[in-house]
């Protein structure tokens, strides 16, 4: 099923669901979602747009603001914070700015799978980790994680095993745990802007960087790239935060609607995104664009980079603690 068929399918069920959605004691709720995707990426496709339509049944009137158009993710995290924001879906090594530990959930192979990623705010290391976050940050994360994707490198140097990130100049958001990722492969890392990640790339400013395949797509990054790597090295799941101060403002009704509606948003993206991710392989494979690089020694790759994390990091420990609650 192509991703034009499925958003319309959402859309309709949406729209039927809503027809014997129950009424609701509090005043209208409005509220502003910030989203740094752009408005084709799943994340808006499947999850933002259906779930505006689904919670407008139950109270909420929704302004969704897209695109960074508020910000960068660290703005917006500041702004769901100090409760100028209700809601957003955040990567949660951004609230490193209020305590380390959290960056843990970005480090490299960390999850084997995706079902790991959506579960693992169940195990009780991460519990203490989303209490302390709304301790520190008035920030509350409620229902499922939004999928991204599985984060795979890419650009204009072959890589095949360890040895071949040694001198690559790895693009990187300027977090913390994203730098220490490149570090754990041996690659050189280089923050770069989201924005300027496209240019770089075309002139040799960097020589690979890493997103999911879907976005790889979306974002004509395979037009500067010539390989993409399968590292598969970080899923990435992101979670839906409100604003403390919001959050206590609804009365149980909403606050389980809320809840109810972002953990059917994070099903409907988890489908989209692996749909949008065999299209996109299927693409390349077809008018080869760029050459996929499924062959690599994934072993040594993982093994390097969870020897990094697992030692010497202020959060090495916690990193260590998760992989126990997740096998």
């Amino acid at each position: 099923m192509k991703l034009s068929t499925m958003t319309s399918a959402v859309a309709a069920l949406a729209t039927t669901t809503s027809l014997c959605a129950p009424a609701f004691a509090q005043d209208n709720v409005e509220a502003t979602f910030g989203i740094l995707f752009g408005p084709t990426v799943p994340f808006v496709v499947c999850g933002t747009t259906p779930m505006v339509e689904e919670l407008a049944d139950a109270g909420f009137d929704i302004n969704v603001v897209h695109s960074a158009q508020l910000g960068s993710e660290n703005q917006m995290a500041e702004q769901v914070s100090f409760g100028e924001l209700e809601m957003a879906v955040i990567t949660s090594s951004i609230f490193a700015a209020w305590m380390d530990d959290i960056s843990v959930l970005e480090a490299y192979y960390l999850y084997d799978n995706v079902d790991q990623v959506m579960e693992v705010y169940e195990t009780p290391t991460a519990q203490a980790l989303l209490d302390e976050l709304m301790q520190v940050a008035n920030v509350r994360v409620i229902g499922s994680p939004w999928l991204y994707g599985t984060r795979n490198v890419f650009g204009n140097r072959e890589i095949r095993e360890p040895a071949d990130f040694e001198n690559v100049r790895m693009r990187v958001p300027e977090t913390p745990v994203s730098i220490e990722g490149a570090r754990s492969l041996g690659a050189q890392p280089t923050p770069v802007a989201y924005s300027e990640l496209y240019v770089a790339l075309q002139q040799g400013i960097v020589d690979v960087a890493e997103a999911p395949i879907p976005i790889i797509g979306l974002e004509s990054f395979d037009e500067p790239a010539d390989y993409v790597m399968m590292t598969k090295h970080l899923i990435t799941a992101m979670p839906f935060v409100v604003s403390e101060d919001f959050w206590q403002s609804l009365d149980e009704d909403h606050q389980q609607a809320l809840t109810d509606a972002a953990t059917a948003a994070s099903e409907r993206v988890r489908d989209c995104v692996a749909e949008a991710e065999e299209e996109t392989l299927a693409g390349w494979k077809e008018d080869g664009a760029v050459t996929v690089i499924d062959d690599l020694d994934i072993d040594a790759i993982r093994e390097k980079s969870r020897a990094h994390f697992s030692s010497g990091l202020p959060y090495s420990e916690t990193y260590v603690q998760l992989r126990e609650d997740l096998e």
